[in-house]
């Protein structure tokens, strides 16, 4: 490597958040007179959340669980999870998490023929998740020419699109998809389940708790398996990012554990 592109890399990951935010938190250890102590451990923590190491580790015991291929076996549906959206864009209005849930979904239900549920309202009742599924749906049928079936029943044993749009949640994609497939006299079905890998476990224990035979069907995976090199010691807002989301996600087992789920 050259040194301007050495000196370059440096600069993205010591100048960008999150490395400037780090630094001057040591600065402030160096000079401050007062709360040196809070200052280093904001910078320690920091660093360490912001390290694609400790990201990784957070995310295995989330992920690694699920990161195999298929398990094929008889099943009633496939339910995919929202994962959020963008209003007012030119295309994909899902977001990357959710538009990778939607691919793998309808994969897997149109290859097993299986009727798809996609679970997700949102909080902004003007443009919900399903609205953002729905216009997917049209432009994958637009630009690839693929035929996109009439909802039938939940309990037609062939591909079909249902579409879930009041849960703001995951307990509420669990309670609202037991609705739905209650109403089509199906009761207590067995599914394959597809969100994100790291939102998997705490997928299934809600979708368990309200009688759901799961089978993980897990994609949008985070962890990338590269063997890892010096500059991933430093400080990246994707490493950040993938901190954020496994803590939020030990967050949520822990709420479950505590509600006795």
């Amino acid at each position: 490597m050259s040194t301007l592109y050495i000196l370059s890399k440096l600069f993205t990951y010591l100048v960008l958040p999150p490395g400037i935010f780090i630094l001057l938190f040591f600065f402030a250890v160096l000079y401050a007179k007062k709360f040196r102590l809070f200052f280093l451990a904001n910078a320690v923590v920091f660093y360490l959340l912001s390290n694609a190491y400790v990201a990784d580790w957070l995310l295995k015991p989330l992920e690694e669980p699920y990161n195999q291929p298929l398990h094929v076996t008889a099943v009633d549906a496939v339910i995919v999870l929202g994962g959020g959206h963008t209003q007012g864009v030119a295309n994909l209005p899902l977001s990357s998490d959710a538009y990778k849930r939607m691919m793998w979904g309808l994969m897997v239900a149109k290859s097993h023929k299986l009727p798809l549920l996609f679970s997700g309202g949102g909080l902004y009742k003007e443009y919900l998740e399903s609205d953002a599924f729905l216009d997917s749906l049209k432009e994958l049928k637009s630009y690839l020419d693929i035929a996109t079936p009439n909802s039938k029943s939940l309990a037609t044993k062939e591909f079909s699109l249902h579409v879930e749009d009041k849960s703001l949640d995951t307990y509420q994609n669990a309670q609202f998809s037991k609705t739905a497939f209650e109403k089509a006299g199906v009761m207590g079905p067995t599914i394959y389940l597809v969100t994100s890998a790291y939102h998997m476990k705490r997928s299934i224990m809600l979708y368990e708790h309200f009688g759901f035979n799961v089978i993980p069907a897990a994609t949008n995976f985070k962890i990338n398996h590269r063997e890892k090199d010096g500059w991933d010691y430093l400080p990246s807002a994707h490493a950040l990012y993938k901190s954020y989301i496994a803590l939020h996600e030990y967050a949520g087992l822990l709420s479950l554990k505590l509600r006795g789920i």
